[in-house]
């Protein structure tokens, strides 16, 4: 008998090779590209940099590729060097580096210059207050030259996309529905939509053309149809300078063309000089100011800091005529967008520097146990009740749960309208009142604060300086928010007192016109002591109307609290305005853009578009650009402040006047 074979040893399955990720879906949106001075938290001197660090990231959510362009002052935890550029500016070859920062979706880049390097903080713009650098044109003309050439030196993938092989991979699904969008903030950023202009598009063939042999892909292209948006956060800062500077701006000129008359700006006494907000202003798609009410109170002479005839003329289709109501409807390229807030740092449900959080969502008699903080969650009566009983014990308040306390938070200085406060005080007191007021700046109105706390000690306190978490134990402890001020842009007070269930006491003008209305707070004008007592007497009576032991809403009081605290202050709104403007003021993506995403999903349509001559793309740029510097040539270009004498303007053209006897002037 055979012998029996042997059984085979069955050989193992070989393990199934996992497949690769798929790529990440595709997505659709504009590049936009923030120039700004000041970025939250890194730099800050202001609101600006509040918008600058917020807004952003509430345009990335809505699917937009966000850059944040700004200066290097000091240097910054984590941040890694992603690429430089070189150009030519003030007779010389300049270079900049650039450093990445990836933050809530948004690419933050930080311009690395000598002369960028001064120190964040109060060293941003001079070496101590009133005290300008003298170099600051040179300084922020870097900057925009920097924020354009960006996209031209940087790889995009790691411009817009954070880089490695994930932004490798979004950068070939990214389908861009738009060329750029330069948003140039204030006056350091202006130049952006000057050099734009005059040094990129009106040039384009040689400028531009030549790099497509080794900018990132689609990127010569798209700066020739760029287009520029500028946000005014703060019109009384205009960027003034003397003339005999033009030259190191090394704008393209030649018998024909010049570019001077874009920055020319006269004073009534025949001085000129240069005015680079103007001349960003004049060569912009589109202009935003940061409240509706702001955007129409500065095309007055009242409040328009010089610049209403301007701001007219890029309203009103490049007539300075004052059209009343209708300016700026017609042709929709100014317009007003109130800011948003900070709602995860503003929020009293979870606020740390608070003694009791509170919530609206809170039933009134119970509380709940925040899921990620772990912390109690008050009903707003009870939750201010308790901040309000421990600021009166950490200031040294009479404990009083009955007495209206009034706030006021700010810089002290004619603007904010703190001897109009300061001067209702004793009212105030009379009528049972306790006033607690935070803030520094004028030496005058610090000593009125001093001698306020020491006159009705127990029932006032002034405490000079600034603190954070006090400002914060305020704003949820106080029952009403004092903003007297003569003139604000937007204001960020009054919004946060609102979202902690704090009524605003407000002068009507610019942002708190339109967000201190009479349903959630007590608006009042004029700006004098007599209107903002009367307005403060509304407000104490109808606080002390309020429920006693429950919550009343047919009490005014209550519903105006909940009314408040229910408002959508969050910057997801003003994005969306945004978002519209950017989209009107935007010209179409050039193919170019998109070639890696049509390739994939069309590459005949890719191999067909690529064989087409792209010339026409530089004459059709360098044509925009000659309309634009004939258009900016045309814009007013005088200051209208002379023979204003109403007191609000008379502050701003002190300040105006002793800015000019500090530079020279020329006749």
């Amino acid at each position: 008998t055979p012998p029996t074979p042997p059984t085979p040893t069955p050989t193992p399955a070989p393990t199934p090779t996992p497949p690769p990720p798929p790529p990440p879906p595709a997505q659709r949106g504009a590049p936009i590209i923030f120039v700004t001075s000041e970025v939250a938290p890194w730099s800050k001197t202001g609101g600006l940099g509040d918008v600058c660090g917020a807004l952003p990231a509430a345009l990335a959510k809505r699917g937009h590729a966000v850059l944040v362009v700004s200066p290097l002052y000091e240097p910054y935890d984590g941040l890694e060097e992603i690429g430089r550029c070189e150009f030519f500016l003030a007779h010389a070859n300049q270079e900049v580096r650039y450093w990445r920062k990836v933050r809530d979706g948004v690419t933050y880049v930080f311009c690395q210059h000598p002369a960028l390097q001064r120190g964040g903080g109060g060293l941003i713009y001079g070496s101590s207050p009133g005290n300008p650098y003298p170099d600051n044109a040179f300084r922020f003309g870097v900057l925009s030259l920097a924020a354009i050439e960006a996209p031209l030196c940087v790889k995009w993938s790691e411009l817009f996309f954070f880089g490695g092989e994930e932004g490798e991979q979004k950068r070939d699904a990214f389908h861009f529905t738009s060329a750029p969008v330069f948003v140039a903030n204030d006056w350091h950023g202006a130049l952006t939509p000057v050099f734009l202009a005059a040094r990129y598009q009106s040039v384009a063939s040689t400028a531009l053309a030549p790099r497509l042999a080794w900018a990132p892909e689609g990127a010569p292209e798209s700066i020739a149809r760029a287009t520029a948006v500028t946000i005014v956060h703060n019109l009384f800062h205009l960027g003034i300078f003397p003339s005999d500077l033009y030259r190191t701006l090394n704008l393209p000129e030649d018998d024909h063309v010049e570019w001077f008359p874009a920055l020319r700006w006269r004073w009534s006494d025949g001085g000129e000089c240069m005015n680079f907000l103007k001349a960003g202003l004049s060569l912009s798609a589109a202009v935003a100011l940061v409240s509706p009410a702001y955007a129409k109170e500065t095309q007055t002479q009242k409040l328009g800091c010089g610049m209403d005839e301007v701001l007219r003329s890029v309203a009103n289709f490049g007539s300075d005529v004052d059209l009343g109501v209708l300016n700026g409807k017609l042709s929709g390229a100014l317009v007003g967008v109130v800011n948003g807030v900070d709602t995860n740092e503003w929020d009293p449900a979870t606020d740390v520097h608070l003694p009791a959080n509170y919530s609206v969502e809170v039933t009134h008699g119970e509380s709940i146990v925040h899921a990620e903080t772990g912390r109690v969650v008050l009903d707003p009566r009870a939750g201010k009740a308790a901040c309000k009983r421990a600021l009166q014990i950490e200031l040294g308040l009479r404990e009083d749960p009955d007495a209206p306390l009034i706030g006021f938070i700010g810089r002290l200085d004619g603007q904010k309208g703190v001897d109009v406060l300061l001067e209702s005080v004793p009212r105030l007191v009379q009528l049972g009142a306790q006033i607690v007021l935070l803030g520094s700046g004028d030496p005058g109105l610090e000593d009125g604060l001093r001698g306020v706390e020491h006159r009705f000690k127990g029932s006032a306190v002034g405490w000079v300086g600034f603190s954070v978490p006090v400002s914060h134990r305020i704003t949820a402890a106080v029952d009403i928010l004092a903003m007297p001020s003569r003139f604000e842009p937007c204001g960020l007070n009054q919004l946060y007192a609102l979202r902690y269930g704090t009524a605003p006491v407000a002068h009507k003008t610019g942002g708190l016109r339109d967000t201190v209305t009479s349903d959630v707070g007590f608006p009042f004008a004029p700006c004098d002591s007599k209107s903002l007592t009367e307005a403060m007497e509304r407000a104490i009576k109808t606080y002390r109307r309020r429920g006693r032991e429950n919550v009343d809403e047919t009490k005014k009081w209550d519903r105006m609290r909940i009314r408040a605290m229910r408002r959508d202050l969050s910057w997801n709104v003003a994005a969306e305005k945004y978002e519209s403007l950017f989209t009107k003021a935007a010209n179409p993506a050039p193919f170019a853009m998109n070639r890696r995403a049509v390739s994939k999903s069309n590459p005949a349509l890719a191999a067909a578009r690529d064989a087409e001559d792209t010339a026409h793309e530089w004459r059709d740029a360098e044509r925009r650009a000659e309309k634009m510097r004939r258009k900016a040539a045309r814009a007013p270009n005088k200051d209208t402040r002379e023979g204003d004498r109403s007191e609000d303007s008379n502050l701003l053209w002190r300040v105006t006047s002793a800015v000019k006897s500090a530079i020279f002037f020329r006749r």
